[in-house]
């Protein structure tokens, strides 16, 4: 059964009583946009679980004015951020011991540049970056997924593309 096709035809909202369909119809293009933001595959796997965990939770407060992938995708990338800050407090705390965390190898790839530039940017705009450039989002959506104003999904994007042409022309 599809998610979105489980309307309840009275009020023409999206049923998420079956959210085994949610989970099976988003997962994959929810964790793209997890992993595309956090940049590790383990964290990743983790972000998107708690995204479906805290979907589910609070499946109750679901308003379908917008899409229910936006939702999912507000969500994710909230919490994939959130992610991120904890995982700087703990670097942060690891080098005050004089413990540091090993980093991975450089990928040489073209995948490996592009996650290289996007490691570049702080994880507001790569989220910005990626729902607009990966996702295909308007600058419109994002603001309302990042709960921004549109203005600073424009800012954020540019300045960001800003940052990896600079980062490209030097290397």
């Amino acid at each position: 059964m599809n998610a979105e096709a489980s309307r309840d035809r009275a009020d023409g909202r999206v049923s998420l009583d079956d959210f085994d369909s949610v989970y099976e119809a988003y997962y994959q293009d929810v964790y793209r946009a997890v992993r595309a933001i956090v940049l590790d595959v383990g964290l990743a796997e983790d972000v998107t679980q708690n995204t479906f965990i805290k979907a589910f939770r609070y499946r109750a407060r679901y308003q379908p004015t917008g899409s229910l992938g936006g939702w999912l995708h507000r969500i994710a990338v909230r919490e994939a951020i959130s992610a991120l800050r904890w995982r700087l407090v703990h670097d942060r705390l690891m080098q005050a011991v004089q413990m540091k965390a090993r980093q991975p190898a450089a990928d040489p790839t073209l995948g490996g540049l592009l996650t290289n530039l996007l490691a570049g940017l702080n994880p507001g705009t790569r989220a910005a970056v990626i729902l607009h450039y990966y996702h295909g989002y308007r600058y419109r959506e994002v603001a309302d997924i990042l709960g921004i104003p549109e203005g600073t999904v424009a800012t954020r994007i540019a300045n960001g593309l800003k940052r990896m042409k600079r980062v490209l022309t030097t290397e």
